[in-house]
Order: C-alpha cells, then sequence, then structure tokens
C-alpha cells in the first residue's frame, strides 16, 4: 500500500507507468466490464488524492490534456469482456496491454448455396503470447486449404528459430507452403482435377497483444475496426489490378471476362495470387503475400475481421464492421454476419473470424448510423 501512495504522490516524471506498476502488486484494480474499478479502495485513493489532480496526458485521446481522473489515461478500456493484463508488455510499454482473449474469438462458417464447403479457419497460440489465426477459401476442391492449414504453422515456427521478424516469417512461409504443395501436386496428382486446386490465405500473427503482422494473398480480407471505422489491412488480387494484370500479361497470361463480367486469369481463376493453382504460377499466379505491419492501439481498436469473399461480395467493410459492432459477443457477431451474407444473396460459402480487441463493444452506439447499402449484385463470385 505504502508503494501505492507513493507512486501517486510523486513527481510527474513517474506519470501513470510507476502508478500501474504499484497497482499490479498491490492488486486493487481488477478492469472488468465497461472499464469500471471493481476494488472500491484504488478508486477513492486515485479519486480523492490532490496530485492525481493535474493535467495528464492521455496517449489514448488524441494527445489533449485533460483535467483529473481519466481511466482512459490509466489505461482501462470500454470493453464488455473481461481481459486479464500483459504485465511485462505493459512495464514495457508505458501503457496497459490486455492479453487478447483466445477463447473469446468468434468464428462461423456457412456452406451456403454450394455442395462442399471449401473454406477453412485457425485459430491458435502457437507459443507463448504469439496467436497464430488464418482464414483460407479453397477451389478447384478443399485439398490446397486443408493442405496449407495443416502445414503452414510449422513453416512459421521453423522460421521463428531463425529470426523473429514476423513480416519477414510470413513472406517466407507462404512462399515455402506453396512450393511444397506444388510439388506434392506435380508429384502425385498431375493428370487429376485435383492437380487444379488452390486456395486464398490471409493469415495475422499477433505477438504480445501488441504486434501485429497480416499476410494475405487473393481476395479473403482482413479488416480491423479502428475508431468505430473500418480499415482494411488486406489487398484484394483482383485482375483488374493494373499492377497485377501487367505481370500476369507480361508472362503471357491472359485476363479475360466470364459471362457474368468477372475478370479471371486465362479464363479461369479469379485472382493474381494465391497457394497452389500451379498451372497457372508460369503465366504469373504468384504466391508471394501482400504485407501489413502495425501496433494494436486497444483504446481505439475494437476487434480484426478475416472474411472470405462470400461475405465480402455482398457486404461492404463498414457494413460488416457495423454487424459486428452491435454484437454483444465476438461469437455472436461473427455467426451474425455470416448469416446477413446469406441475406442478402450469396451463394459461395461464407466464415468469418472476428477477434477482440481491447476496445470491443465502444463503438456501439456509433454503430446504428450507417445503413446498409442496396443494389447489390446477387450473383456470386466464381472461382
Amino acid at each position: 500500500m505504502s508503494m501505492l501512495k507513493s507512486a501517486v504522490s510523486g513527481s510527474v516524471c513517474h506519470r501513470w507507468v510507476t502508478l500501474c506498476q504499484a497497482c499490479f502488486r498491490s492488486r486493487l484494480y481488477d478492469v472488468r466490464l465497461g472499464g469500471r474499478i471493481v476494488e472500491g479502495s484504488f478508486y477513492r485513493l486515485v479519486h480523492h488524492s490532490a496530485p492525481v489532480h493535474r493535467v495528464l496526458s492521455d496517449p489514448e485521446n488524441k494527445g489533449q490534456h485533460q483535467r483529473g481522473v481519466n481511466f482512459d489515461t490509466l489505461g482501462s478500456w470500454n470493453n464488455r469482456l473481461s481481459l486479464s493484463i500483459l504485465m511485462e508488455e505493459s512495464i514495457k510499454k508505458g501503457k496497459l496491454i490486455p492479453k487478447i482473449p483466445l477463447e473469446e474469438v468468434g468464428t462461423a462458417s456457412l456452406i451456403g448455396r454450394r455442395k462442399v464447403n471449401e473454406d477453412r479457419l485457425v485459430v491458435k497460440e502457437l507459443e507463448n503470447n504469439l496467436l497464430y489465426i488464418g482464414i483460407f477459401d479453397g477451389h478447384a476442391s478443399s485439398f490446397a486449404a486443408d493442405y496449407v492449414v495443416e502445414y503452414l504453422e510449422h513453416h512459421i515456427k521453423y522460421l521463428l528459430t531463425k529470426t523473429d521478424d514476423l513480416h519477414l516469417v510470413l513472406s517466407k512461409a507462404f512462399v515455402n507452403v506453396h512450393n511444397v504443395i506444388a510439388r506434392h501436386l506435380t508429384h502425385y496428382f498431375m493428370d487429376t482435377e485435383t492437380f487444379g486446386t488452390g486456395t486464398t490465405a490471409t493469415v495475422c500473427l499477433i505477438r504480445d497483444s501488441s504486434e501485429m503482422v497480416v499476410a494475405n494473398v487473393g481476395d479473403s480480407r482482413a479488416v480491423l475496426c479502428r475508431k468505430g471505422r473500418a480499415l482494411r489491412l488486406s489487398h484484394d488480387d483482383d485482375p483488374e489490378d493494373p499492377k497485377e494484370s501487367a505481370r500476369v500479361t507480361k508472362l503471357g497470361g491472359k485476363i479475360v471476362q466470364n459471362s457474368q463480367g468477372i475478370s479471371q486469369v486465362n479464363g479461369r481463376l479469379g485472382m493474381t495470387r494465391s497457394i497452389g493453382d500451379t498451372e497457372l504460377k508460369s503465366f504469373g499466379v504468384i504466391a508471394q503475400p501482400h504485407l501489413r505491419d502495425l501496433e494494436i492501439r486497444h483504446g481505439y481498436d475494437a476487434f480484426l475481421m478475416l472474411a472470405t469473399d462470400g461475405l465480402c461480395f455482398v457486404l461492404s467493410d463498414e457494413e460488416m464492421v457495423n454487424i459486428i459492432s452491435s454484437c454483444q459477443t465476438p461469437s455472436e457477431a461473427a455467426g451474425l454476419v455470416a448469416d446477413q451474407a446469406l441475406h442478402f444473396g450469396s451463394e459461395d460459402n461464407s466464415s468469418v473470424i472476428v477477434v477482440p480487441f481491447g476496445a470491443w463493444g465502444k463503438y456501439i452506439a456509433s454503430a446504428s448510423s450507417l445503413q446498409y447499402r442496396f443494389g447489390r449484385n446477387m450473383f456470386s463470385k466464381r472461382d
């Protein structure tokens, strides 16, 4: 207790990091629903101690200075989930970092109007405080998607023994797993229908609940809800993209439109990057992923969503964020947004993963302001 009083009455240079350390050791607080302080002794001490009523810097409130006690400054969150704290990471970063609860991650996968579901999902902890989250949309059978789900993590684990650069790890892992599956298909399935199998891949690695790297090939999407708005982290590999189509045509491939007006590589594949699709690799369809690195800001970031094109073709990023933000739990959100895709006419498999962050539930009020758009194309995209 004396340590806590010392932290509160100390000089401004100690700031709230010292206070947080004292709070951890004194066990006088707990971050619960709505960011409330459940131990009254800590609240009274902070609220009624004169030194705290100085002007405090609030890094989670656009850098503005606010007078009095601001619990965002101290690191609590508007949150309907119970989140534990990563102590070492919080001390190192100088702000409270919540542990992303793996058990709270929501998933849903619906077959739609297809005969089989070729979407695959993976959510697991590869090592201590390193989450591996991925979504894969197979085509021409689920063989490639199943293969990648089973073996991509082994490539990631191996590369992590060589470097701690998550950007480099994902870049090499995508190419390596494609090379392995290409050799496997060429050796065992050359004259079968399985030889044409392929898959999209959108994968996220999250370390210490703060460092996030997203890699993707194909058109499965990754979207972050930051400050209540949709921030896309992936890149759709559309054959109509000038840079992508230039690479394909330079290597002898052709961009052909099907009967629905959808552009495809050599009239077969509706994307310019994928894992698998071995016979199209010589025509510029590559497995090198797009990569995006960023720091999770738990005071602003509500959740990460990964989704296959069964959802993305009929719902915009903003609509999916709106639907998810209106839900109480990530599991409810995943189920609802997948159901909405079918409601709006998607014929494809519809799969989604919702990963909650510190600001989960913070933007429920603003979510109701976004209206659904009409005039959707009711035909699903074909691979």
